[in-house]
Formats: C-alpha cells, sequence, structure tokens
C-alpha cells in the first residue's frame, strides 16, 4: 500500500466513523468478550476507530488529514 491508498483509507475511515457518531453509534453496544462481565464493553465508533489505528499502526506512518486528491 502506497501513501496514497493509505490517505484514502483514512479519509473513508475518517467518513465512516463521523458517520457512526451521527446516527447514534455509541448506543450500538458490542462485546469484547470479557469473560468476568455480561455487560458490553464498547460500541460500533470504538471499533471503527480500533480499525483505524491498527492499519495505521501496522503501516507505520502518521495520521493523514490532507488528501493529495
Amino acid at each position: 500500500m502506497d501513501e496514497r491508498d493509505l490517505n484514502e483509507l483514512n479519509y473513508k475511515m475518517d467518513a465512516i466513523i463521523d458517520y457512526l457518531k451521527n446516527n447514534n453509534g455509541h448506543d450500538y453496544k458490542l462485546y469484547n468478550h470479557d469473560p468476568d462481565s455480561d455487560e458490553p464493553d464498547s460500541d460500533i465508533v470504538e471499533y471503527a476507530e480500533d480499525v483505524k489505528g491498527i492499519i495505521n499502526n501496522y503501516f507505520n506512518s502518521k495520521e493523514i488529514t490532507e488528501l493529495p486528491f
């Protein structure tokens, strides 16, 4: 993946995260398989933010806010 692809991926993940935040994504609860609890401990917005972070960490790059296109 080159820098342009990573920029585009970041842009699209930000759009997904914004959509989820604006459409009650924090209310969509998820479980992280905590064996000591029957309660959800995450939400879909956190999952999307985690995916973005994992991708950026994997490619060892800084978050880029401006796209070249």
